[in-house]
């Protein structure tokens, strides 16, 4: 049994001693520790981002497409508004690519595999809600991302999406609702960003039931469209129409500037009426053009009279003698006729007659002078109608150089003839 004094003494100093380790030691050790992982970490952190640039793609070559991997996670089905049209939810949009710009050896840097990184800082496909009806485009919240030592980057935003929906009432109120989400890019193309989904359907592991609506299938696709160029021909009709909307809208605008009870017809009024007369012209002449140049010797054939004033004369006129025409190195018709023979080939030699006859009597020999003849004639076939085909082409292109020097003439002396009366009144005045 120890006295009371030295038992009290000890129990005094057990008290200071857990104490100093509590609110002491314990954190100094914590804060040495703390300060040597986040060493490695801040060297890591500025070793990745010196010389980044977040706005070039992250890929070794710039032909080479950077794969996002796109996944879905509902959360909660909001609220389905039927009278707009407009669907309500929560989502956890996960994104994953891969960063050639953020790599790292972890034996460098202390065994550090991981690390979470501000979204902002770093390069990210600009995925947006293309249905969008009420609310952000975009993801709002810019939550931190996960990188890994390879380069590999998690994402997993949360967001509240507004998506449009049509609403078919047609079995209200037991009605099936069919309602989509369109996910990518806005800026990049499929050559620059491939976005690919994780999988066939929605994650719906954390997902809170609706007390209103049951979902009774889910799934996710990947739909790609190819924009082809458009004919210069269907350019060129929607160009005139388009003109000819934008001046009959004018044209009303005017309409509703002049006084209504006034007899007389301003300037602009009467170039305008000139202009859309003179445009509605052009459409009609654009289709002429269009389908003589498409035209093809199976669907026409070519008169004399425009052969001759299309290719031969007016060509000469309108100095396109440079050009190459079409018809003027036309293959002499040489086709085999039926009584072709072998002598045709050998150079008519007289004097081997008897044995070229006989050869001719060989159906074997025959046979292959028939091929001979026919591919001989599709060859001159093809040959022909691609001439004719090019002779329309070019009877087209004379004709529209003909109407544009029209076109240019009557747009001027129409111009002179609605202005100039009234410009050279104001001059004199």
């Amino acid at each position: 049994m120890l006295p009371l004094k030295s038992a009290n003494f000890i129990k005094v100093w057990s008290c200071v001693f857990l104490l100093l380790f509590k609110y002491f030691i314990f954190p100094v050790l914590f804060a040495l520790g703390a300060a040597w992982a986040s060493s490695d970490e801040t060297r890591l952190l500025k070793t990745l981002f010196t010389g980044y640039n977040k706005i070039v793609r992250p890929v070794t070559h710039f032909k080479d497409p950077v794969v996002v991997t796109v996944g879905l996670q509902l959360i909660q089905l909001i609220s389905v508004d039927e009278v707009n049209q407009i669907v309500s939810s929560n989502v956890r949009l996960k994104q994953q690519w891969k960063d050639v710009n953020l790599q790292w050896n972890p034996e460098d840097y202390g065994g550090i595999t991981r690390i979470r990184v501000p979204s902002t800082d770093i390069w990210r496909p600009d995925l947006v809600l293309y249905n969008n009806a009420d609310g952000d485009f975009a993801i709002v919240h810019e939550t931190k991302v996960l990188l890994e030592y390879t380069g590999m980057i998690t994402w997993k935003p949360p967001a509240i999406f507004k998506s449009y929906c049509e609403i078919i009432v047609l079995h209200f109120p037991f009605d099936l609702q069919n309602c989509s989400m369109k996910l990518g890019t806005w800026t990049y193309d499929g050559n620059l960003v491939v976005v690919n989904p994780d999988s066939d359907r929605p994650d719906l592991s954390h997902f809170m039931e609706s007390g209103e609506w049951v979902m009774k299938d889910f799934r996710g696709w990947k739909h790609r469209v190819v924009y082809y160029s458009c004919d210069s021909g269907r350019m060129t009709m929607t160009q005139h129409i388009s003109i000819l909307l934008s001046l009959t809208v004018f044209l009303l605008v005017i309409v509703e500037l002049i006084p209504s009870t006034s007899s007389a017809v301003p300037l602009i009024g009467k170039y305008m009426l000139f202009t859309m007369v003179f445009v509605i012209a052009s459409i009609i002449i654009t289709v002429i053009v269009i389908n003589t140049h498409h035209r093809s010797p199976s669907t026409h054939t070519m008169p004399d009279w425009v052969r001759k004033v299309f290719i031969e004369t007016i060509p000469k006129i309108m100095f396109f003698s440079t050009m190459k025409h079409p018809g003027k190195e036309k293959q002499k018709k040489s086709i085999y006729g039926a009584d072709f023979d072998i002598s045709d080939i050998s150079g008519n030699q007289t004097c081997a007659a008897p044995y070229q006859s006989s050869i001719t009597k060989n159906p074997e020999v025959r046979s292959a002078i028939e091929g001979v003849k026919y591919i001989a004639e599709t060859i001159k076939s093809d040959e022909e109608s691609n001439s004719a085909a090019e002779e329309w082409m070019f009877v087209a292109m004379v004709l529209d150089h003909i109407l544009l020097c029209i076109f240019m003439g009557v747009s001027l002396i129409g111009t002179l003839s609605v202005f100039a009366g009234r410009l050279i009144e104001l001059s004199m005045l």
